[in-house]
């Protein structure tokens, strides 16, 4: 059984959008049960070639059964226009920076992390916006959940919007690959260990204040990490935590 389509009337999608629970910058996010959520793409920020690019990455990760992800329930439709789709929602996740984890705990959290996006590179997934927004922590289970999947790149169905550090990468460093992933993980693990945010931890990066909390081998990363070049190596930061 393939993924469902429903379709709803413009009334609907007004809707949603003035009931929001949550405005993203690309979306907006409409809690329709316990256990459920609508994401709603905005249309001055999200064209129909774009939703339509979505739709077709949704459906590849649907029939992929990929994990680590909300799950896809749903698309929504207004006028053969996907416009948005429903997924599963868990009150229990939140972002790490608010998860009470000690240091310990994060360095366990970011080493599941880099096996995630692992694993979704071996499934033809690269998932650029890694930041605290968008990595959840579920406080009793401790997993974690990535978001804005429908942001990836799926095999050959491109980014839509490119967070900021994930196109300064990809522009120097010349190709989307899971080189990607190490890059964005390693300024997450920054900004996480730290409790700062991304424009903190380049600056931070770009000054040096971070040798002290890393091997000989972390230097090395964190000098790549100034200046990006189509030699980098993409390795990642969390293997030389100190």
């Amino acid at each position: 059984m393939g993924l469902k389509n429903i379709k709803i009337t413009a009334e609907q999608k007004a809707y949603y959008e003035s009931h929001c629970m949550d405005l993203g910058a690309e979306s907006n996010i409409y809690q329709n049960s316990p256990n459920t959520i609508i994401k709603i793409w905005k249309d001055e920020v999200i064209s129909n070639a774009q939703k339509e690019n979505k739709r077709q990455k949704l459906l590849k990760m649907y029939e992929r059964k990929l994990k680590h992800m909300p799950t896809i329930i749903s698309t929504y439709s207004l006028d053969d226009v996907c416009i948005g789709y429903e997924m599963s929602y868990d009150e229990d996740d939140m972002p790490m920076l608010i998860a009470p984890l000690d240091k310990s705990g994060k360095l366990k959290v970011l080493k599941e992390m880099k096996e995630i996006l692992q694993y979704f590179a071996d499934e033809g997934v690269i998932y650029p916006d890694i930041k605290n927004d968008n990595i959840l922590i579920n406080h009793r289970t401790g997993i974690a959940i990535f978001c804005d999947m429908d942001n990836s790149k799926v095999d050959n169905l491109p980014i839509d919007v490119y967070p900021t550090y994930a196109e300064r990468f990809t522009e120097r460093y010349g190709q989307e690959d899971s080189s990607l992933h190490s890059y964005m993980l390693n300024l997450y693990t920054l900004t996480a260990l730290n409790n700062i945010w991304q424009d903190e931890a380049i600056l931070g990066i770009n000054q040096d204040d971070y040798k002290n909390m890393v091997t000989e081998k972390g230097k090395v990363i964190l000098k790549q990490m100034k200046k990006i070049t189509p030699t980098y190596t993409g390795e990642y930061l969390i293997d030389y935590i100190k």
